[in-house]
């Protein structure tokens, strides 16, 4: 059955719109480009930020609005990592099936080894297996993903559709690159490389007195609270920031790095791209297949303060190097990871499994 894109009722589940994480970036940047207007679109938050009883009470909250109302829809798109967003979201997943709704899977875990890999053993990977593939569409993020999940999944349900954002108008002919400022932004915590870039600053702070680290995000290990706050001349911690306050930090610094130990496909730096940083990340997940190494931003390894160190240190000693990178970046940020292309193609999605 085809339906005109504007009939398409679809019910989307997955972490509350103000979780401060990257599927609700995700999901607030396709309300910006106006998923919303191309089909009849519900979301249900499924996951709040804050302790153990309040996620719990969420998660019923949820189950309950989706009980109620999935009889109203056509589809149900349910946004999915690993862990506890997998056992969540498996309730919903076979509340769909129940109801006999089109089922998409948007599969945005980073550690996706460890959990459907390793972690899940015998009768609950039995269950798993057999629940992916009653889907009717499997989206993952990247390349990574799609070899690994095609040993899961039937390969006719499975599709690649990248995060993107909406590129922001801005004149990156205007960015001042002759400052050393390093931008990183997510959880400050162990597996996103904190301990390494810590390192790798403290030895380059001499080299280059006027180099500033700027950490947005919350404090997800308490330890490194500590270290942070005994330097502040050269790390300062804000918090979590968002909306323009976001856009001035990536205005105001020339350089960007992510150190992560694993990710899915982060938009921190397709974002810090689309304002002409100089990009640093590992070589992980989604990200070693983000930019062209050397071209649009630098590709390193993962848990190596010295690579780490070695990137800075080649950025922070060329201004015009890192204009180059930055410049290389936007256009790539404009060609591949523009939202509007992903809400066409998402849309594309829906009217296919109807």
């Amino acid at each position: 059955m085809n339906k005109d894109s504007k009939n398409i009722k679809v019910l989307m589940i997955g972490p509350d719109r103000s979780v401060q994480g990257g599927v609700s970036g995700v999901v607030n940047n396709l309300y910006e480009a106006g998923l919303d207007q191309k089909i009849a679109l519900r979301y249900i938050g499924t996951m709040v930020d804050g302790s153990k009883f309040r996620k719990l009470i969420k998660a019923i909250q949820a189950y309950i609005k989706v009980s109620m109302c999935i009889k109203d829809y056509d589809i149900l798109h349910v946004n999915v990592a690993a862990d506890a967003s997998y056992y969540r979201k498996s309730l919903f997943m076979k509340l769909a099936l129940k109801h006999k709704k089109r089922l998409v899977i948007h599969q945005h875990g980073g550690d996706i080894n460890r959990f459907y890999g390793n972690n899940l053993k015998g009768a609950k990977r039995d269950e798993m297996v057999k629940l992916f593939n009653a889907c009717d569409k499997f989206i993952v993020l990247t390349k990574a993903q799609y070899d690994f999940f095609r040993h899961i999944v039937d390969k006719e349900k499975l599709c690649i559709l990248p995060n993107t954002i909406k590129i922001p108008d801005y004149d990156i002919s205007s960015k001042d690159y002759s400052n050393r400022n390093i931008l990183f932004l997510g959880r400050i915590c162990k597996d996103k490389g904190i301990n390494e870039l810590l390192e790798a600053v403290n030895s380059l702070k001499n080299k280059y007195p006027d180099l500033h680290l700027t950490l947005a995000g919350r404090f997800e290990e308490p330890e490194f609270k500590e270290k942070i706050t005994a330097d502040p001349k050269h790390i300062s911690a804000p918090g979590w920031i968002t909306g323009s306050a976001k856009e001035d930090l990536l205005k105001s610094h020339s350089i960007f790095i992510l150190p992560s130990y694993f990710e899915g496909m982060p938009l921190s730096p397709i974002e810090s791209m689309a304002y002409g940083c100089a990009t640093i990340v590992t070589k992980v997940g989604g990200m070693q297949y983000m930019l062209e190494d050397q071209k649009e931003g630098l590709m390193i390894k993962s848990k190596s303060a010295t690579a780490i160190e070695n990137a800075l240190d080649q950025v922070l000693s060329n201004e015009n190097y890192r204009k180059q990178l930055g410049h290389a970046g936007r256009i790539l940020s404009e060609k591949k990871y523009n939202i509007n292309k992903t809400v066409d193609e998402l849309v594309s999605i829906y009217s296919s499994v109807i």
